[in-house]
């Protein structure tokens, strides 16, 4: 299954993340049937089994059965993967070779290319991939980022049995918001004013206090189009962003009024005055492709050029709405000049889709290639904690601790989605003591 443009596809990442030294690191490889021989400048040699084909097809049923193994730091277990080859039992080395017993490049492909996303899995209404079938599902691994504890592990094996002549140069890890604008204003005209106030606030949450407030804003509002709380809601994640020195990266949608998934048009002056706002402060700007853009390269340029005519720059990064992905979403950012997207994270549950948290460029299975895409892997939006898993506050805070703790020990970035309709009403308890809770522990 693992064609060598693949196979050097993959052993580069892990060597990127367990080696990072000043230049890039000099290795060289051989595969010799079952075994990868990694030659290490000025290290020796590390020996690794690999899973044969039907192996390879067990490990992605989801029917192998690992071995749990200390990751590096000792903090957590980490699932390894034995082959019918490998003759040892543990790690040895003689003559300055390092053999491992565990195929560490199988399940690091699989994660890091998203080659599940080739074969007839089932897909969801909205032709994502969901969690339940994936791999990370299937091993209970989607709360580690498998990849990068493979190297992390890989580090230490090289450095406390082979004694390279070089000194690492660990990676600075980062907390990454992002925000995506799906709606940029709760008032657009008076009907959905009231049906949004009297509607929601009143009728449905039934809290009068939350009422007074929204006709408060609705006041506002009318007095100035550009107060609109989810307007202003922008405004405030910039101002904190800027308060804790953080670079937020803000998404946004680039359609015209009477196109479908379209909930404000890109040629309002009031895009225009957010777009600013953000490029004033120093923060990013990229496109949130629209809902039938993800597979469609000529929709997703139409909406590329709109958003850089507003922009007055190019716009290289991107995210897709509903975080739609396919196999062919890859081919459809590189052939529009994206160079870096923040897609790839499961809407069902937050985690390591990717079994990494460190930037890395997507695979292109159907070409046997690596891409010009560098994907910064999504691991929490705040509609998985808050729509699809239902976590309260505390619970909440605990995941995303948990999955930046693990971020952070293997020097990667902890990207989260929080939207800008998520800082008030319903959502600002959330807000609160979620969102600025964890950015405030980022000083």
């Amino acid at each position: 299954m693992l064609t060598q443009n693949a196979l050097s596809y993959t052993l580069s990442q892990l060597v990127k993340v367990a080696f990072p030294t000043e230049g890039a690191l000099e290795y060289s490889y051989d595969r010799n049937e079952a075994v990868l021989e990694l030659h290490l400048q000025n290290a020796g040699e590390v020996h690794l089994p690999l899973m044969t084909d039907d192996e390879a097809e067990v490990f992605r049923m989801g029917l192998a059965h690992p071995l749990n193994i200390a990751s590096a730091d000792g903090r957590v277990e980490i699932p390894v993967f034995r082959t019918a080859e490998a003759q040892q039992e543990t790690i040895s080395t003689t003559e300055n070779v390092l053999k491992i017993p565990y195929d560490l490049i199988t399940p690091s492909y699989w994660l890091l290319t998203q080659a599940q996303e080739y074969d007839t899995t089932p897909r969801d209404s909205h032709d994502r991939l969901p969690y339940p079938a994936s791999i990370p599902a299937k091993y209970d691994i989607i709360h580690l980022p498998l990849v990068d504890e493979y190297a992390m592990l890989l580090r230490q094996w090289v450095n406390e049995l082979l004694h390279p002549q070089w000194s690492l140069t660990p990676r600075t890890p980062r907390f990454i918001p992002t925000h995506d604008i799906d709606i940029l204003y709760r008032f657009n005209n008076p009907w959905q004013a009231y049906k949004s106030i009297l509607g929601r606030d009143l009728l449905i949450d039934k809290n009068i206090q939350l009422t007074k407030a929204s006709f408060k804003e609705y006041k506002a509002f009318k007095e100035d189009k550009c107060k609109d709380p989810y307007i202003l809601a922008i405004l405030e994640l910039i101002r904190q962003s800027k308060e804790h020195n953080l670079f937020s990266i803000f998404f946004f949608k680039a359609q015209k009024k009477g196109e479908s998934d379209c909930t404000y048009d890109i040629d309002d002056s009031r895009v225009r005055y957010c777009i600013e706002q953000i490029l004033d402060a120093g923060m990013g700007l990229g496109l949130h492709g629209s809902y039938r853009s993800y597979n469609n390269p000529e929709v997703f340029g139409i909406e590329k050029d709109r958003l850089e005519q507003v922009a007055g720059r190019p716009i290289m990064q991107s995210r897709q709405h509903y975080l739609r992905f396919n196999a062919d979403t890859p081919l459809v950012w590189e052939s529009n000049h994206i160079s870096d997207d923040y897609t790839l994270g499961y809407a069902d549950q937050p985690g390591f889709r990717c079994g990494t948290c460190h930037p890395h460029p997507l695979f292109d299975i159907q070409n046997d290639r690596a891409t010009a895409v560098m994907e910064h892997p999504l691991i929490v939006m705040d509609g998985s904690l808050i729509d699809y898993l239902h976590l309260g506050i505390e619970e909440s805070n605990r995941l995303i601790d948990q999955l930046r703790e693990r971020c952070f020990a293997v020097e990667g970035d902890f990207v989260l989605l929080w939207h800008n309709h998520s800082t008030a009403r319903t959502f600002k308890e959330m807000y609160n003591q979620v969102y600025l809770n964890q950015i405030h522990k980022q000083q």
